[in-house]
Order: structure tokens, then sequence, then C-alpha cells
């Protein structure tokens, strides 16, 4: 009897530590933080409540900052959209992809280009699938689709993410409906010297076209009709901007087309009711969710509840219409019970394009670009309005509320931040920029993550910000500045700043800023032992982190990010390229 008793004793107890075990796991499970990340596209420092504006309404944004962290100074280490993108997924310097060319041109130019973010880079969704994590992605891509054929190699679905729902190049003034009465091909031709531009591109399809008619691959009249169609597609795209709108702005789930033409009025919605169904079906596991807005690039646009209820025209119905998305999507964590186990990270792709304003008829002149505050500059310059970016982030069980951390971070910190909270391992069969700031988004340290921090423009270092070892100050040493348009702080001449050539300026000496005193960089501090001191330990850190590039394919050369391939065009309804998404449930907001 005692014998029997004690066996099933024994039974009981390896049943309960069985159950303990596999409870234990099941919780583990359950306990793995999920991921909401924001991306908005141009967003200024200036445009956003917690960051000083007070006439641009953004609650959802805003209540992200009061129940956790507003980063005041949160750096892109490129400010313009692809190499910003790909740094933001990796972790990386965008130059170490091949995204920092000697062109003027910093983006890809077409969606039948073979230009792209290379997939032996691995981003921060590749690192969470790893650990169980399903991904997912919506919004503006812009960082290639095709390789040298038809692989999709470079879309999200080939970069970690199981789903992808968005625009696989970006937002542009083709994109209106109806035309907006520009065109932003022709400003890119102008930003890139014009007839120099077109000159290139044309001796670039002259080398191809006759390449292939060397090597047999065309005859000599496909020779001459592939010229004339070459021919015949630029001046489209250059004369009838609405041309570009069946080519540029499309509409992809996973690798099918669903939409082409884009209907941009109620895009916002859409990708409104693709995250809370992507939330509402993952809640049960582990999950990544990348919300990329084609906001607040220009076309602007927005459903019919959002026109003009700002004080700030069409862009900021479109901020606003923005953070209402914000707040939809922070609700179906709440509505979920997610909120507590999820960890939200909010900012921007760079600075705002101040050189956006409007020509339509009655609004002549009217702001279309964001609004960078007391920051110097914007888009694709050096200056703090380029690359300073606003930044909020919430995680209940660890991130206290409403605090501030002015220390310098950048976004390419987020990949080794987000490996930490979830228990990956981040890459470590390469140089991985980012820094991993958990103790000091905890409240925990107060200490900068990074000693230096290099602003790029192609594939040149225009600047380096970095806090010494002692006193608290954090310095910038510019190299080299944009030339402005006279009496203004941007390049209306070019559209874009552009970043060598006669297009900049050199400084020698290099301009130094005290930027915890003076962050709109009004004074650059006098030469004297001090600041020299200060201008050597930046070129130092300069030439030592540039040792660790390795040459790489230029992904932004004019024959992988510019020349047309037309079998490489993602077409629905073939040949008429033409198709509409059946989405009733997009139509509605609730």
């Amino acid at each position: 009897m005692l014998t029997m008793t004690m066996k099933l004793g024994s039974s009981v107890i390896l049943l309960l530590l069985a159950a303990s075990v596999f409870a234990s796991d099941d919780v583990n499970t359950s306990k793995k933080p999920n991921f909401l990340i924001f991306l908005v596209d141009d967003l200024g420092m200036g445009d956003v409540g917690c960051f000083g504006n007070d006439t641009i309404r953004t609650p959802n944004i805003d209540r992200i900052a009061s129940e956790g962290v507003k980063l005041t100074h949160n750096m892109v280490p490129a400010p313009t959209c692809t190499p910003s993108r790909a740094a933001f997924l990796t972790g990386r310097y965008p130059i170490r992809a091949g995204l920092a060319s000697k062109l003027s041109g910093t983006m890809f130019g077409c969606n039948a280009c073979i230009g792209g973010m290379p997939p032996y880079e691995i981003t921060f969704a590749e690192v969470l699938k790893e650990v169980g994590y399903k991904t997912g992605y919506l919004g503006k891509w812009h960082l290639g689709i095709h390789s040298s054929y038809e692989d999709y190699a470079y879309l999200p679905n080939n970069q970690g993410f199981d789903y992808y729902y968005g625009m696989p190049f970006t937002n542009i003034n083709e994109c209106a409906d109806p035309p907006n009465g520009r065109n932003s091909v022709r400003s890119l031709m102008r930003a890139g010297g014009g007839l120099y531009y077109l000159a290139s591109i044309t001796a670039v399809l002259y080398s191809f076209c006759y390449v292939s008619k060397w090597f047999g691959i065309v005859s000599s009249r496909g020779f001459v009709i592939s010229l004339l169609m070459a021919t015949l597609l630029s001046y489209l795209l250059y004369m009838y901007p609405e041309s570009g709108n069946r080519f540029l702005c499309i509409l992809m789930k996973n690798h099918e087309v669903v939409e082409q033409p884009i209907r941009l009025e109620n895009m916002t919605v859409r990708f409104t009711n693709q995250a809370t169904s992507f939330i509402r079906e993952n809640k049960e596991k582990p999950f990544l969710l990348m919300m990329a807005y084609v906001k607040v690039h220009t076309a602007l646009f927005t459903s019919k509840q959002f026109a003009g209820v700002s004080r700030h025209g069409q862009y900021g119905d479109n901020v606003e219409e923005m953070d209402w998305s914000v707040g939809k999507i922070l609700d179906a964590l709440d509505q979920n019970g997610l909120k507590d186990n999820t960890f939200v990270y909010f900012t921007s792709d760079h600075g705002g394009h101040i050189e956006e304003v409007a020509v339509e008829k009655g609004r002549e002149g009217e702001r279309e670009g964001g609004w960078n505050g007391i920051y110097k500059g914007g888009k694709s310059q050096v200056w703090e309005g380029g690359v300073r970016v606003p930044t909020v982030a919430r995680y209940p069980p660890s991130i206290p509320s409403n605090t501030v951390i002015s220390v310098p971070t950048s976004t390419m910190d987020i990949l080794p931040t987000i490996a930490k909270i979830a228990g990956a391992k981040e890459p470590d069969d390469r140089i991985i920029d980012g820094r991993e700031m958990t103790e000091l988004l905890f409240g925990k340290d107060k200490m900068a993550v990074h000693d230096h921090f290099f602003i790029y423009c192609g594939p040149w270092i225009h600047g380096v910000t970095f806090r010494p070892d002692k006193g608290g100050i954090v310095y910038k040493v510019i190299f080299t500045t944009p030339k402005w348009t006279q009496g203004t702080q941007a390049c209306f001449h070019t559209w874009l700043c552009q970043c060598s050539g006669h297009f900049v300026d050199h400084h020698d000496p290099p301009l130094v800023f005290d930027l915890t005193n003076d962050p709109g960089e009004h004074r650059p501090l006098q030469l004297t032992e001090e600041t020299k001191a200060l201008i050597e330990k930046a070129r130092a850190a300069r030439d030592e982190h540039e040792k660790t590039v390795v040459p790489v394919t230029d992904q932004f050369s004019l024959f992988r990010a510019v020349l047309f391939r037309p079998w490489l065009q993602p077409c629905c309804n073939f040949p008429y390229c033409s198709c509409q998404e059946d989405d009733a449930h997009a139509l509605h907001s609730s």
C-alpha cells in the first residue's frame, strides 16, 4: 500500500512538473513583446504637438510621448528617403549597402529599375523572425523591386516580412488625382543638373542598346525601336505628369499588383484597416508591424473627413489624418489587450521638405512640405532641420511615462534595441552602427550611446555630431554645406539640395556648433585651441570610420537606379496595366 501510494505520489509530481514546464513555455511565448513601428515620410520636428507645434493637432502622437518617452535629439544618418530607410531597417550606415552614390540622385527612379537594398542586408524583421515573430510591412517601401530579372528580390517579403501591402515606389506629384500641376520627374532632372542629367541617361541607354546589338540580343531594327521607345517614355514623363501615374504609382499586396494607378484619397484609411486587421489576426502570437506612411510627402491627399480641418492648409490636413491613423492603430492594441506588451516607436525618415510649395491656382506659394521648427535647413541637408527627427516611444512595463531623452540617439539604434527587448540575437557577421539603447529608454542610464555620429550626403560625410567624455555639451563639426537659394534656407533652384560640386560650400576650417546651447546652429564657435581640438577629434573619428567602409555595388548608378527596363514594369491586367482594388471596408473609417 505504501509502495503504491509512493508511486502515485511520484506520478502526480511528474505530471505537475511536466504541466508547469508546458505552462511556462506558454507563458514565455505569450509574454514575448510585440513591436509596432511607425515611420512617417518627410515629417519635420516642428510638425508635432509634443515637439512644440500648438496649431496642428496630433493628440495620438502626443499620447505616445506622455505615456512613454520623447527623444529630442534623434537623428538619421542620411537626410533623404531611401538611404535613411535602409539604415533604419538594418542598423547600418547606407553606404555599406551601396546606397550612397556620387551621382546627384539618392533614390530609385522607377519601378522597372534594378537598384535596391541588397538581400544580403539583414533587417530587424529578419532578426525577429529567427525567434518566432509574425512580421508585416504596410506603406511606402522605396527600396527597390527587382534585381537583374523579375524576381522581387528587393521587396519586403524577401527582407524578413511575411506580409506586405503598400507602394513599392514613393508618393510623388504624378500620383495626384487630379494632377496638381507639378512634375517630380522634371524636378529631379533639374536637381540633377538638367541637360547634363538627361545627357547621362541618353548615354547609358545608347550604350545599353549598343551592347545588346553587338552581342546579337537585338537586331538593328530592335536597336532603333528601343531608342525611340526610351525617348518617348522620357518625353511623356517629362511633359505630362499624369502619364507617370500608371508607371510609378502602384499598390502591391505581396508580389501582386492590386491597384494601378493608385487612388490616393482613401489610402490612409486602407493602411489603417490593414494595420488593425493584422493586429487582430496575430494577437495570440508575437508580432512586428511596421506602418510606413506615404504621408506627408507630396502629393498631398486626405480622405474627405479631413479635408479643410487644419489651420495649415492641405499639409496640416495630412498631418492630422496621419495622427488619426496612429490613434486608430493604438486603439487596436487596447481593444485586443496588447497595450502593456507592445513596444511602440514613432519617427520620421528625415526633416521636412521645405522646397515643396503649391503652384495650383489660388494656392500659389502655400507650404506643402514640413516645418522643422527652430532647426535650420531641411530634407537633404546636413543641418539639424534635415537630420533631427521627431521621435517618441512607449513600452509600459519598462519605459517611464512622460520622460525625455535629450542626448544624441539614432534611428539606426532600433535594430539592436528591438533585438535586446525580444531576446533575439543581432547579426554578428557585420558591422552594426546602431547602438542598443534599452538602458537609456528605461531610465537606467543617461549617457549617450554613440561616441560619434556621421551625417552622410551621398558617399561624403558632411558633418559629425559627438559629445566628449568630459562635460555634457554636444558638438557638431560641419565640413560641407549646401548652397541655398538666396534669402532662404532651401535649394529651390534644384528642388533638393545636392551633395557635391558647385552646389556646395566646403569649409576649411570646418564650422563648429554647440548644439546643447545653440540647437538652431545660429552661432558657429570661434576658432580657438579648444575648437581646433574638437575639429581634429571629428576628423580622426571620420577617418577611422571610413576605413571600415568596404566598396560594394553602387545601387544608385544610372544603369541600376534610372535605366527603365520595360519587361520589369509591374503591370496588372496586361497590356492595359489598369486595375482597382475591391475593398469596401477601405472606404469607411470608424
